[in-house]
């Protein structure tokens, strides 16, 4: 079993976890069921086949995928991302024409009027599967995912949940290089300090400067969090004497699962921001409370995530800052050797040069040579 497959089922389950310890807090952490749904689940499930649930789950994903996809992330909403949902017994493959041998037909059987396909499960995972030279997504049903866990997941989570790994999968698509370099990491996390007191420590300080960024109203008071993020950041790698691996182990992580974090959240508020339209009824503004307790533990509980978690969220984090304050950064983002954090630096030397240009007239002679050689 893979460093991934075990992380990837592990973030589930903390996830989880971590919802039911705040469970007291709102009733409306778990969601109430309308009879339709109540009845898919109570329902005696056939695990040969994707069940009415998992089908209309997938269509709610792709439906999401196809209006939303492209505010989300240039390019996503038109990519071609074939999806697998799985339980104890099979992985079913949809959105796929002609797979390997080891896939059969689901006789008598179909998902949006085209047939599909599963084998035998061997191992699945919640990350991106190759499938002959295409990388699909993968996920475990809502309902198997509901029968592991302390608590339910709500379908609406579920189906952003299904978009994040489709977004792994759209990683691989487009950037195989930095994908493989991204999985090798995870050989570095058993050397990985992450329990050192001054280390968790720094981080917690890390996730609070992002945070106060992200709530900043202003650019100004946003750069000076985020130069405060990148201070504590340099001078906690210094202290640990992190060797390169290590960094790229910090660096490609907040690369591989940040980014997939903060595909899964922008997805929700997109979807949520129309949830008076009879479509969307099913998302609640302001993000579900599963959605804001990540916020709390980037804001406090940082240094104290386990594994590849704290990741997630320092990567979320720095994509969403990305987001408002620089335009076209996704494509920067995928090529190899560009970082989140440097992306961050790269965009406040810009604003910096900008600013000091307009002071010293720079700007305005820049202009004006332009202006003149095009004359010419």
């Amino acid at each position: 079993m893979s460093s991934h497959l075990r992380s990837g089922e592990r973030k589930i389950w903390a996830r989880c976890l971590m919802l039911l310890a705040v469970a007291a807090l709102s009733h409306k952490m778990l969601t109430a069921q309308s009879a339709d749904q109540a009845r898919l689940r109570n329902s005696i499930q056939d695990p040969s086949v994707l069940s009415a649930e998992d089908k209309a789950n997938l269509s709610e994903a792709l439906r999401l995928k196809t209006e939303m996809g492209d505010r989300v992330w240039p390019g996503l909403g038109r990519a071609d991302i074939p999806l697998i949902l799985y339980n104890d017994s099979y992985e079913f493959l949809v959105g796929e024409a002609n797979p390997a041998n080891s896939w059969e037909v689901v006789e008598r059987n179909e998902f949006l009027g085209s047939p599909y396909y599963r084998r035998a499960a061997r191992e699945p995972q919640s990350f991106a599967v190759l499938i002959g030279a295409q990388w699909a997504g993968s996920i475990g049903t809502l309902d198997w995912i509901n029968s592991k866990g302390p608590i339910k997941i709500s379908p609406d989570l579920y189906v952003v949940m299904i978009l994040h790994e489709a977004f792994h999968a759209y990683q691989a698509n487009l950037a195989p290089g930095r994908f493989a370099k991204a999985r090798a990491v995870y050989a570095y996390e058993s050397i990985y300090p992450a329990k050192d007191n001054e280390f968790v420590a720094a981080w917690n300080n890390e996730g609070a400067a992002l945070a106060d960024a992200l709530r900043a109203k202003d650019e100004a008071e946003v750069f000076r969090l985020v130069q405060k993020f990148l201070k504590i950041r340099e001078t906690r790698r210094q202290k640990a004497a992190l060797s390169p691996d290590l960094l790229a182990y910090e660096r490609e992580l907040e690369w591989l699962e940040g980014l997939a974090e903060f595909v899964e959240i922008k997805f929700y508020e997109l979807a949520a921001s129309r949830a008076g339209e009879v479509a969307f009824a099913r998302y609640r503004p302001g993000l579900h409370l599963y959605l804001q307790w990540d916020f709390v533990r980037l804001e406090k509980q940082l240094g104290q995530q386990s594994g590849d978690l704290r990741f997630y969220l320092s990567g979320m984090a720095q994509a969403c800052l990305l987001d408002r304050l620089s335009p076209g950064w996704q494509a920067k983002v995928m090529q190899e050797g560009i970082y989140l954090e440097e992306l961050l630096r790269m965009h406040f030397k810009k604003m910096d040069f900008i600013d000091k240009g307009k002071q010293d007239g720079i700007i305005e002679k820049l202009i004006w040579k332009k202006k003149n050689d095009y004359r010419r």
